[in-house]
């Protein structure tokens, strides 16, 4: 292609040549024929490139201009239908793939031959609670956030979607033997557990991650999906923040709850679970301190369902505010007919969900339906767990003064089963600690557990706070925890949980503690 210093250098060769020719005339040129002949024809055979190469520029130019021109003047309904187009296939909110364009490209890469993939399911344990307390706007800077991290920790050649929600799906393509895929699962599991910044505040989540293989899970995307989605529940069931592999039987597991969920709704609505009562003992004089509300679900056909089982269907449906409600409803009610009846029952102690905890208006709705009910708040206490405490401690510390505000007392439940921050503890507005009844079961015969019992018990005194030991079951470990100075007992050996008439009977005179 001729460039402008090409047609420079032919023009400047054909002014030399007649610069020649006119000095020394016709044929007089050193070293060259005559300009009427080779002179001349050297002379238009470079003019006509230099005209072909301009006439070449100004057709590329004008080639370049109507394109542009072209794009400019585009039809809107052409732009219009691309938009759609894409749109159709990709998360608005992320810019990732879609659950559709996800769908296709997994039959896609499984109707190739020799198919060696990997569908990692993903779900952010505790977003909403992000949403809750900060709101959408974060919650949606956040996923954004999840979607980044995501595309950072695989290949190009995978694929990383949105599948709804806070659910995200990965194909990993030829993944190269189970231990690269471990590998990709433990960075995955670890970019996405990050502490994000959100608006000033960092937040995280924990992921459960479910794995399933083709071929040997399944050759059908869907089949693939579902199996991915039950090893993901897996891990929740196992403590979440984890990763595991499709194995035989998860299914059915996953087909169980789904069914479990269907009836908790289903039992919720009905009024058919329960609330029981335990007693808590002064462990100085024997007295009733209050009593412990724990909701049963006695199903009709199951059985009577665990309340481990069902609490955590109803945290991971979605269930536990209408849990938490009914319960909530079925305590104001008794305490209506205990006072009725002239029952003394000083205050009941509730179990609190984070999931209920972390919804901005719950401590005004509670306190209206407390008042709707003309219940004395200070006979509300809640118990909640040190995770819930630890989990977002500044939202946490907002709401839990404003149930204090309100008359509501507060106490950590299972203390010293896990980590807790003893600086956090000492600034909660919280009067009492309940200490875990693994402790007080292994007194008997622990060294470890009675030094660990013997510290909470000192901590709260020089915190100014009650403690409560539950889990007693034997006079010895009643006494001891009374000379330990431990303020109130709680277990089989005072009472198991019971009906509310039964607990009537109970409280007849012959049938108290005497210490």
């Amino acid at each position: 292609m001729l460039t402008h210093r090409s047609v420079e250098i032919g023009i400047h060769l054909a002014e030399s040549k007649c610069a020649h020719w006119s000095v020394f005339g016709p044929g007089e040129v050193p070293g060259c024929a005559t300009f009427s002949t080779v002179g001349a024809g050297l002379g238009w055979m470079l003019a006509l490139v230099v005209v072909c190469g301009l006439a070449a520029t100004v057709i590329a130019w004008l080639l370049g201009q109507r394109r542009r021109l072209h794009a400019k003047l585009e039809d809107p309904r052409e732009q219009a239908s691309r938009a759609l187009a894409f749109h159709a296939y990709h998360d608005t909110l992320t810019g990732l793939p879609n659950r559709a364009y996800l769908m296709r490209e997994l039959e896609k890469a499984l109707g190739a031959p020799n198919v060696a993939l990997a569908v990692m399911f993903i779900d952010l344990d505790g977003f909403k609670s992000i949403n809750d307390t900060l709101g959408h706007e974060a919650g949606d800077t956040f996923l954004r956030a999840v979607a980044s991290s995501l595309r950072s920790s695989v290949r190009e050649r995978d694929t990383v979607s949105r599948f709804g929600g806070d659910e995200f799906v990965v194909i990993v393509q030829a993944y190269g033997g189970m231990e690269n895929l471990v590998r990709v699962c433990r960075k995955v599991l670890d970019l996405v557990s990050k502490p994000v910044n959100v608006s000033g505040q960092f937040v995280a989540v924990s992921p459960s991650i479910g794995v399933a293989v083709a071929p040997q899970d399944g050759m059908v995307a869907e089949t693939l999906l579902r199996n991915a989605d039950a090893a993901m529940y897996a891990v929740k069931e196992t403590g979440k923040a984890d990763f595991r592999f499709y194995e035989e039987g998860m299914l059915e597991r996953a087909r169980e709850r789904l069914a479990l969920t269907v009836e908790l709704r289903e039992a919720l609505q009905a009024g058919e679970l329960t609330v029981e009562y335990q007693p808590k003992r002064n462990l100085r004089d024997g007295t009733l301190a209050g009593v412990e509300a724990l909701a049963r679900w006695p199903h009709p056909v199951r059985g009577d369902v665990p309340p481990g089982v069902f609490v955590e269907i109803a945290e991971r449906s979605g269930l536990i505010h209408a849990l938490g409600e009914y319960v909530l409803r079925a305590v104001l009610n008794q305490l209506q007919a205990w006072d009725a009846a002239g029952t003394v029952v000083d205050y009941v102690a509730i179990n609190l969900s984070m999931h209920e905890l972390s919804r901005p208006a719950f401590v005004d709705t509670l306190h209206r339906a407390v008042r709707s009910y003309g219940v004395d708040p200070t006979r509300i206490r809640f118990e909640l767990t040190e995770s819930t405490a630890m989990r977002q401690p500044e939202e946490t510390m907002r709401q839990l003064v404003k149930l204090r505000s309100h008359g509501f007392d507060l106490l950590i439940d299972d203390f010293g089963a896990g980590y807790w921050n003893l600086s956090h503890l000492r600034e909660l507005p919280v009067g009492t600690i309940k200490i875990d009844q693994s402790f007080v079961r292994g007194s008997s015969s622990n060294l470890a557990d009675r030094e660990i019992t013997e510290a909470i018990v000192g901590l709260a005194k020089k915190l100014n706070m009650r403690t409560i030991a539950e889990g007693v079951e034997t006079e010895a470990q009643a006494e001891w925890l009374r000379d330990l100075g431990c303020d109130i007992g709680q277990g089989y050996f005072f009472a198991r949980p019971m009906s509310p008439d039964a607990f009537v009977r109970y409280l007849d005179p012959t049938m108290a503690y005497a210490s």
